[in-house]
């Protein structure tokens, strides 16, 4: 098989699932939520989605460059997806890791109203924390921050983590090599990286009550080789 071949194969493959989650995400639009663990398989299928719908416009537009940009956000979200998935009570401990980064970013402000700031953002989070445990009284509130990570350990992805992430990693963070093109060597792994991203996010969306006709089929349809996350 040919790069090129492989290339357009790849693109049409990632294209078909991008149409797949669009309409699972659409089937439940307006569905009532039994909380909190089942807002997060939706949200975070919508953000992939987004990023995917994205990707696919500036790839077919052949910004090539343009479209690697989008790649780490969908693996981020792709990863914590999978983590809370396996093990729902770290969705705790991903709250509690926001909560933390909103006041971290309050105080690098120093703004005069930081310090009422910070009291809203905790006020928030005690509500959020008391809400919580009456949703799920079995879950282990663990006050403690999840790094990607140990969110990718906790998935039992973190190959996937080492190999993928950290190399798009290097086009979120402008590093030199990324920047004048000398990563293009592993340019074949994109489409791959964002096709899973969407599988992922489609099989979230299943469990809520989404329809999926064709995941069997697209999941069959992406090479042997290349299903390693």
């Amino acid at each position: 098989m040919n790069s090129e071949f492989s290339e357009s194969t790849m693109l049409k493959l990632l294209s078909d699932t991008q149409a797949e989650l669009r309409d699972a995400l659409k089937a439940l639009g307006g569905k009532q939520s039994d909380g909190l663990v089942e807002f997060y398989p939706f949200y975070s299928a919508a953000h992939i989605n987004r990023a995917v719908e994205g990707y696919l416009y500036l790839r077919k537009s052949g910004r090539v460059e343009a479209s690697k940009h989008l790649i780490r956000t969908a693996i981020e979200a792709t990863i914590r997806l999978q983590a809370v998935a396996k093990k729902p009570d770290l969705l705790f401990r991903i709250a509690f890791t926001e909560f933390n980064e909103d006041k971290k970013w309050v105080r690098s402000l120093q703004h005069s109203e930081g310090a009422r700031t910070i009291q809203a953002i905790d006020n928030q989070w005690a509500a959020f924390v008391q809400a919580y445990r009456i949703k799920y009284p079995d879950h282990s509130l663990k006050q403690e921050e999840l790094s990607l990570r140990r969110a990718a350990e906790c998935a039992g992805i973190d190959g996937y983590y080492d190999r993928h992430y950290r190399l798009y990693c290097r086009f979120t963070h402008a590093a030199f090599r990324a920047s004048t093109g000398a990563l293009s060597v592993f340019e074949s792994e994109d489409n791959r990286a964002m096709t899973l991203c969407a599988l992922a996010a489609v099989e979230a969306l299943v469990p809520l009550g989404a329809p999926a006709p064709n995941l069997t089929s697209l999941k069959e349809r992406f090479p042997n080789d290349d299903k390693r996350a």
